[in-house]
């Protein structure tokens, strides 16, 4: 918050205020942001697919090296996990 506040010129206690007095219609915010993430990613016509791989790593030299499940060695190995996102749409619109 503290460097929010500082690149919008206001006091970070206000924002943080702000941010857990309920004063917000998360609900509402939600909403709003899902329609317009539909609308500049393609409608109907669009899927957005979340997919996380796991990469087997020695050491914890790497960022968010531990020992967690990996999906591709089947069991809890130390490795580091990706996601990814990708956007299908429908070309022939």
């Amino acid at each position: 918050m503290l460097r929010m506040g500082e690149v919008n010129g206001v006091d970070h206690q206000a924002m943080q205020h702000m941010l857990t007095s309920g004063a917000i219609d998360w609900h509402g915010f939600g909403a709003q942001i899902a329609r317009e993430a539909d609308a500049l990613l393609g409608g109907d016509k669009a899927t957005l697919i979340i997919d996380e791989s796991g990469f087997a790593k020695k050491g914890e030299a790497s960022a968010g090296v531990a020992r967690q499940w990996n999906g591709r060695l089947g069991k809890v190995d130390n490795c580091q996990v990706g996601v990814f996102a990708n956007l299908c749409r429908d070309s022939m619109a």
